[in-house]
């Protein structure tokens, strides 16, 4: 991973504190802490299909807190798509898998914004269930 490229380390960084929140290892600042990494104006299309915005992600990771012990979220093929002065479209595999054996991976689509600070707002997010 290329830690000095911003978008790069937000999704290392947002992938850790997802997996200890599943795991059920997260301290009770976490979802706080998750939720704030996302704008306002959020909006995910779940690999269903489904949309969700803010609160309705807000609500799932609140479900999921703790529900999947022994998680294991791993990112790869990290890649910018495209790259504009306040953000940029980075897609990425994501190989999620837990002690119950339950694992899938997913090709995703992130449009993240970056304000004159250096910080990375989620703005954007597709997933789609793949094979390996």
């Amino acid at each position: 991973m290329n830690n000095s490229n911003p978008y790069f380390k937000e999704l290392g960084d947002i992938h850790v504190e997802i997996q200890a929140l599943f795991d059920g290892s997260a301290d009770h600042g976490a979802l706080e802490r998750i939720m704030a990494r996302f704008a306002p104006q959020f909006t995910l299309v779940m690999p269903s299909g489904l949309a969700l915005d803010h609160a309705s992600l807000r609500a799932t990771f609140a479900k999921l807190n703790g529900a999947r012990p022994g998680s294991q979220i791993t990112i790869r093929d990290m890649e910018i798509v495209s790259e504009y002065p306040s953000g940029a479209v980075v897609k990425y595999r994501e190989y999620q898998r837990d002690s119950a054996g339950n694992a899938n991976v997913r090709r995703s689509t992130a449009v993240m914004d970056l304000d004159a600070h250096g910080k990375v707002t989620w703005r954007h997010l597709q997933e789609t269930f793949c094979m390996e």
